[in-house]
């Protein structure tokens, strides 16, 4: 049995009494990071373990990494029970942990506190109002939604800050303010509400860094758009024939190749091409 124990995202005071029994059950602990809070209480407390930051040094890249860590504690459970230990919750934001329940059912869950309830008492939002979870190490512009607040995490060096700057900007603009916290929950949080722009300005960037992005109360969806259009009655005489989709998609890709070359070469954003597609829709009518 492999029992994936969450440790919480702050210190060992947040930890559950599950699974502080789990970590004194006499099986060997295996962390993922010993960069955790909760250390100290391991020490504390004079309880062994073993981590796997030296496969953080020797591996050429996170997959690597997570492969190695899942190879090992599979073939070390044929011997014996284990403990492996995360951050957080072990289901939430823990790609070793999705692996391992891809590749085995020998397993026993013990939650943990994760990263996301003091990130959101940091930035006091609640979150019942449309909220979406992102990895910035595995990010795309597409998945990103502005009518919903919007969590990134893996916010654990420059390159990827530079990412997202680039990125957020050609979304939401560059002055939009968002949310930058470190070190959530802990005594040292820090929460810096900058604008984009400066994302990649800040030096407070650690493997416990993520991202907050108010949702953009006028924010333009292609949703949006179509509902206005519905809305305005501003329609057209369409004779069907068998060709209709065709025209339809070969239209649209030459009108989306229009602004990706616009908004590649620095004309618009596609928040404002966006924007001035709704405007234009009833010309009358602001945006809501």
């Amino acid at each position: 049995m492999i029992n994936i124990i969450g440790l919480g995202s702050t210190d060992y005071k947040d930890m559950t009494l599950r699974a502080v029994e789990m970590i004194k059950n006499g099986n060997k602990n295996y962390l993922r990071t010993k960069e955790h809070a909760t250390l100290k209480y391991f020490e504390k407390e004079n309880i062994p373990y073993e981590s796997f930051d030296y496969l953080y040094v020797r591996e050429k890249s996170f997959d690597e990494v997570y492969e190695k860590i899942v190879e090992f504690l599979i073939e070390k459970n044929k011997e014996e029970d284990l403990n492996y230990i995360v951050p957080g919750n072990p289901l939430i934001a823990e790609k070793t942990v999705m692996m391992l329940l891809d590749k085995t059912e020998d397993v026993n869950i013990v939650m943990g506190m994760s990263f996301i309830e003091p990130l959101l008492k940091a930035v006091k939002i609640d979150p019942s109002k449309n909220m979406k979870l992102l990895d910035g190490d595995d990010f795309s512009a597409f998945d990103i939604d502005v009518n919903s607040n919007m969590i990134i995490t893996q916010i654990y060096n420059h390159r990827i800050a530079v990412d997202l700057k680039l990125a957020l900007g050609e979304i939401y603009g560059d002055d939009y303010e968002i949310f930058l916290v470190t070190n959530a929950g802990n005594e040292d949080e820090r929460v810096h509400k900058i604008p984009i722009y400066q994302l990649d300005r800040t030096d407070d960037i650690n493997h416990q860094s993520a991202l907050f992005i108010p949702r953009k109360e006028k924010g333009v969806t292609i949703g949006k758009i179509i509902k206005k259009l519905e809305d305005s009655r501003e329609f057209s005489d369409v004779r069907f024939d068998e060709r209709i989709l065709d025209d339809i998609a070969e239209n649209t890709i030459e009108l989306l190749k229009t602004m990706y070359e616009l908004n590649r070469e620095g004309y618009y954003y596609y928040y404002e091409i966006l924007e001035y597609i709704y405007i234009k829709i009833g010309k009358n009518r602001q945006i809501e």
